[in-house]
């Protein structure tokens, strides 16, 4: 191993010792709470899939399975995770949160945001943007060269249940929004199903490596006009470009079936997805103050001529 390689590595041990003690991983309650980093993961990630194993959590955590079994173990003891037969697989046992799982995950949550808040607070807006900038690049190369295979499919059976699911999580988790938002997403993909136009309207999801990682629907709003509904991508493979990949999806079906407009709601709040969308071609429209999903947001309509 040539010295230059070597320069490289201890640069890359020195920026770890760093961060893991910047952002105070290394005490053994973290967040002042009696659990260890790992315990919190894992409940988050529990919280993340309805469908989640023992086995999985250790494959995508890379951790040894012995371990994760224990922490499984003093969890449930806790009475903050449970144990339920897979409908489609009864040998599997799926692990999801309790209802004192789900309030423990909440306090924990924000006290990370607390935290975290407090770990930007010095730093001006261009410095945190900088600094966004630099994680979220490192999370590129990284994640690039494990070659994470990512495929855009059409709906099949039991997506709709996942879009949901996802949906309400990820919003309250990332949001705070409530379970208000949870029923909005219900009813649009219930009607979607309900009165579905094959030749007009369609639904995509992404896939890493297998796993559920977003998801577009085109739908029809008029002869002339197709509304993008229910994008999503899971923080996990952000990153990747699947946004973007599958606005473009969504887009060039809206071509190929003859629409003249493409319109979509989302709100200020939403710096990211508002982002993909100036990039993608759509400009904002609209915009107007109201109250939804238990907080104050500024809706907005944007659109995009095809």
């Amino acid at each position: 191993m040539s010295q230059a390689t070597l320069d490289k590595i201890d640069q890359v041990r020195a920026f770890n010792r760093f961060y893991t003690r910047q952002i105070g991983i290394l005490d053994e309650c973290f967040l002042g709470e009696p659990f260890s980093l790992p315990e919190i993961r894992v409940l988050f990630e529990v919280a993340k899939d309805s469908r989640t194993t023992a086995t999985s959590l250790a494959d995508y955590l890379r951790m040894d399975p012995g371990y994760v079994s224990r922490i499984i173990t003093k969890l449930l003891e806790q009475e903050l995770l449970q144990r339920s037969p897979d409908l489609d697989d009864r040998r599997r046992k799926q692990l999801t949160l309790t209802p004192l799982g789900e309030k423990q995950l909440q306090g924990l949550d924000q006290l990370s945001r607390d935290y975290l808040a407090q770990l930007l607070k010095p730093l001006s807006s261009d410095q945190q943007s900088e600094l966004i900038s630099a994680m979220t690049r490192i999370q590129q190369l990284l994640e690039n060269d494990q070659q994470q295979s990512v495929l855009i499919r059409p709906l099949k059976l039991g997506d709709l249940g996942t879009v949901i699911n996802r949906h309400a999580v990820l919003y309250a988790s990332e949001y705070g929004w409530d379970q208000s938002f949870e029923t909005t997403v219900l009813e649009v993909l219930s009607a979607f199903a309900s009165h579905y136009d094959e030749r007009r309207e369609r639904g995509w999801v992404a896939e890493v490596d297998g796993q559920f990682a977003g998801s577009i629907f085109a739908v029809k709003e008029d002869e002339h006009t197709a509304r993008l509904r229910a994008l999503l991508v899971e923080p996990r493979f952000r990153g990747l470009m699947i946004g973007r990949r599958l606005i473009e999806q969504c887009v060039d079906f809206c071509r190929q079936c003859g629409y003249k407009k493409i319109t979509l709601w989302t709100c200020a709040e939403l710096t990211q997805a508002r982002k993909l969308y100036t990039k993608t071609g759509f400009t904002c429209t609209r915009a107007w103050k109201e109250r939804q999903f238990g907080t104050e947001i500024t809706s907005e309509s944007w659109d995009m001529e095809l």
